[in-house]
């Protein structure tokens, strides 16, 4: 790693990692926030004027963005982050060139040939789930460009590892999921929709771990209301007012 004493920190650098990495989770901005680590504004913010993350906020970047620990001020002093599934064994997937430009003729061409491979129609893979006949026309057309939703949509029903959509947009290739046998046409979409729902399941129960917290953050604010209207009421007038709880 870089020595940070000699370089300058480049949170814009930062932040282009922070974006392909949410992409390659699935996450917008918006729906990152949601976790209650890290907020929207400043994730919208990061690299966008002066100011430089601290250590607490480059923590729950790590965090947020399944990152090792320290990865996040790695990058922003010219390292390589290193993610949680990589550190554990996990299959090798898509590598992904950052700096490239959008290249959707190379994107189209991998999602073709993977289409034959799977014996799958465009209609057929907009019919479970897919992105349509239209989207897939129109990427790279006209100002379009698919968002972390569509990659992550494209990776799920053409059966690719996560991330291989954006890989193939930036000129790389995408990495097939391990099928130990050639899958039959129906087999695909009953992978994708289970995929699907163990995505939406993660995020519900995330979503859920930041709700209940704010309910315990309400039982605690009423009941701070509750001693201090209690101290405020005169003594003979206590006896009716509503016990708190």
């Amino acid at each position: 790693m870089l020595a940070s004493s000699t370089v300058e920190p480049d949170v814009k650098r930062l932040a282009k990692y922070m974006n392909v990495r949410l992409a390659e989770l699935g996450m917008s901005q918006l729906e990152a926030s949601k976790l209650g680590l890290v907020s929207r504004s400043t994730l919208n913010l990061l690299g966008k004027d002066d100011r430089i993350p601290g250590r607490s906020t480059l923590s729950k970047l790590d965090e947020l963005l399944s990152w090792l620990p320290g990865s996040a001020h790695a990058t922003m002093y010219g390292s390589e982050p290193k993610t949680r599934e990589a550190s554990v064994g996990k299959r090798q997937g898509p590598v992904v060139n950052r700096d490239a430009d959008d290249d959707y003729d190379n994107l189209r061409m991998w999602i073709e040939k993977r289409l034959l491979e799977l014996q799958m129609s465009k209609s057929r893979l907009a019919a479970v789930g897919g992105p349509g006949r239209t989207t897939l026309a129109t990427m790279g057309k006209r100002g379009y460009s698919p968002n972390a939703e569509t990659l992550e949509r494209i990776d799920t029903h053409l059966m690719w590892e996560p991330g291989s959509a954006l890989a193939a947009l930036k000129g790389g290739k995408p990495v097939n999921r391990r099928i130990e046998v050639k899958p039959h046409p129906a087999i695909v979409p009953i992978h994708s929709i289970v995929d699907r729902l163990k995505l939406l399941k993660t995020r519900i129960e995330r979503q859920q771990e930041t709700l209940n917290q704010q309910a315990r953050d309400i039982d605690q604010a009423l009941a701070q209301a509750h001693l201090v209207i209690e101290d405020l009421t005169p003594p003979q007038h206590r006896a009716s007012f509503p016990a708190s709880t």
